[in-house]
């Protein structure tokens, strides 16, 4: 079977003034539905800030612009808080919760990549925020939040709902946001650009004179 392999721009998805999320279309790259892949990118501009969201799909991110920060929180274990830049990949398993933040001038550029084969539509990412104006908490009552969560029902109001952002804010210059630690790096995030290669040829070099 002939499979179109002509390249095409991804599709804004949402965006405001602190960056934008685009998604390459399956219906238009036939290689992303037949082989059960999932592509998007995510572009922060400074002080840009991805709300917390988990994926119906496990995924690589790769960092190809910028550095900033992602919060990763894996099942039954701290969150991560890891500075991330230019040439990271990251294994994001299927349903860890992510955010990410840039504080720098550069524009942060992730893209998004990962099998699709459980995912609610082949081909597809699809995100489910925790806050937010579209979170997955807005549609439940007050009363069953606060049991889920363990809060009383006016600390409740106020998290779900004066969260007026919408998948991706640009929030204050004097918000301080967690830091990253050194030591969440370590096994978490692998810089493609800096990690030696896996094969080495001795004198190899002189190859390419």
């Amino acid at each position: 079977m002939d499979i179109e392999l002509t390249p095409r721009l991804a599709k804004k998805v949402y965006g405001g003034d602190g960056g934008a999320y685009y998604a390459w279309c399956p219906e238009e790259l036939q290689m992303l539905r037949e082989g059960n892949i999932g592509a998007s990118k995510l572009a922060l501009e400074k002080n840009g800030f991805a709300l917390p969201r988990y994926s119906d799909s496990a995924k690589v991110a790769y960092v190809l612009q910028g550095c900033g920060v992602a919060g990763i929180v894996l099942p039954e274990q701290e969150e991560k808080i890891v500075a991330i830049k230019k040439g990271d990949a990251i294994a994001l398993p299927f349903g860890v919760v992510t955010w990410w933040f840039n504080k720098e001038d550069t524009e942060l550029v992730v893209l998004f990549l990962g099998d699709t084969s459980k995912a609610h539509k082949a081909g597809s990412f699809t995100d489910f925020f925790l806050t937010g104006t579209n979170g997955i908490f807005t549609g439940f009552s007050s009363e069953f939040v606060g049991r889920a969560w363990d809060l009383e029902e006016n600390v409740v109001k106020s998290l779900v709902g004066k969260q007026t952002g919408s998948g991706i804010v640009k929030l204050d210059a004097a918000f301080k946001m967690p830091e990253p630690k050194k030591e969440h790096r370590d096994g978490m995030a692998l810089n493609c650009e800096e990690a030696p290669l896996d094969v080495n040829i001795k004198n190899g070099e002189g190859l390419w004179c």
